[in-house]
């Protein structure tokens, strides 16, 4: 016991002559100290146990008029560097418990290596669903490999109540790359699924032969049917587009199939901005078509003729559109189908594009595309990890 006891005053010296503020020459204060409120400490000890601190004591930059040193450390709270600074003090052992993560962010700072493992320890050991997203941001800062991947395994556990929480939200619109990566942790595991255990990936989705015509009336609604309106009868007119190329065509093809596409003299120039020439050759081409099916050349532009369509108000070439964008969903551009089906909400192209992403998950949350998709689309992004969870009904 004498030998343990002795041990023990050895090892609180430096806490001991902190608790007398015996020949202390450094003041300490926080970010929000009161102006008479200072920690006192001893710069030998800061600087055996700190280089950063070390270095800072070397130079002139903390020395003031006063009779001691003042290190202010304004990221910090009076109550967080007073548990610093008593870590500091201590024999090592002292768990990081009530401020792990403050300490955790110091102990990198000032070079605190051992106060950093403590500090990883306690975070780890305290990881929950409430508190993994912030965690999981922590350890990027710089990156910490051992917190980085108990955060990523405790979101990948508690997926199921992350998902539908406000603060993975929050946390999508900060940090899209980070939700990227806790999308392909989800799909890339081994999950069970009723009790029986399988790989995440599915088959392939495959694209409906028939064309989709479910939305239709609805996209429709409040239109003004196509099959009326003004004709106005003018020889010619030309079209043009950003490229100085001039179509000639008859106005009163444009205004039966377009009401958008109004004429006032006999040769008008109508400009097309949005278009490039092949696109707005394409156009032409459609509307003086017998409209029952999209051209080989139609196809090749069938986005911007998709937005076209809906700009000018052409339903009927909106809906082939819409048909041929189904069917030809692919891995690669899914994802900027379904952002096309917003502008404006297209509920049978999105359900389709949706439902290809869903099921082709596993290979689409490891490409590029979705990381730049996740930077650009937050809230779609968490709705995908939503629908992930909701179609697999995954128990872990």
């Amino acid at each position: 016991m004498a030998k343990q006891s002795n041990l023990n005053i050895f090892l609180d010296g430096f806490a001991h002559i902190l608790e007398e503020q015996w020949q202390v020459d450094v003041l300490l204060k926080a970010g929000d100290s009161h102006p008479d409120a200072a920690i006192s400490a001893h710069k030998l000890v800061l600087a055996a146990r700190s280089k950063v601190f070390k270095k800072m004591l070397e130079e002139d930059e903390c020395k003031t008029s006063s009779e001691k040193e003042i290190i202010t450390l304004s990221e910090m709270k009076h109550e967080e560097l007073k548990a610093l600074v008593e870590f500091i003090y201590s024999d090592g052992s002292t768990p990081c418990a009530g401020h792990a993560r403050s300490l955790y962010l110091a102990a990198d700072k000032y070079d605190i290596p051992h106060l950093r493992d403590l500090s990883r320890n306690e975070l780890i050991s305290s990881l929950n669903a409430s508190n993994a997203l912030d965690v999981y941001v922590l350890a990027q800062i710089p990156f910490d490999d051992a917190l980085n991947n108990a955060a990523l395994s405790c979101i990948r556990i508690n997926i199921a109540t992350i998902a539908y929480s406000d603060e993975l939200k929050l946390f999508a619109e900060s940090n899209p790359n980070l939700t990227v990566e806790i999308m392909k942790a989800c799909v890339e595991q081994s999950i069970k699924v009723r009790g029986v255990k399988e790989n995440t990936e599915l088959d392939e989705f495959k694209a409906p032969s028939q064309p989709v015509e479910a939305a239709r009336p609805s996209l429709q609604k409040g239109r003004r049917s196509m099959d009326v309106g003004p004709i106005v009868s003018f020889e010619k007119k030309m079209i043009t587009e950003r490229p100085k190329k001039n179509i000639r065509k008859n106005p009163e093809i444009f205004c039966c199939r377009g009401h958008y596409v109004m004429l006032k003299r006999s040769c008008e120039t109508v400009t097309f901005s949005e278009l490039k020439h092949e696109e707005l050759e394409a156009l032409v081409k459609f509307v003086y078509s017998d409209v029952s099916k999209l051209s080989a050349k139609a196809k090749e532009h069938v986005r911007s003729l998709y937005v076209t369509a809906d700009k000018y108000e052409i339903p009927h070439l909106r809906d082939l559109c819409r048909n041929e964008l189904v069917k030809s969903l692919t891995l690669s551009n899914a994802l900027e189908v379904l952002e096309l089906s917003l502008i404006p909400l297209d509920n049978a192209l999105h359900d389709a594009a949706f439902s290809y992403i869903i099921n082709n998950l596993k290979t689409i949350a490891n490409s590029l595309e979705f990381k730049l998709f996740a930077t650009r689309n937050t809230d779609l992004t968490v709705e995908i990890i939503r629908a992930y969870m909701a179609r697999r009904n995954i128990y872990y």
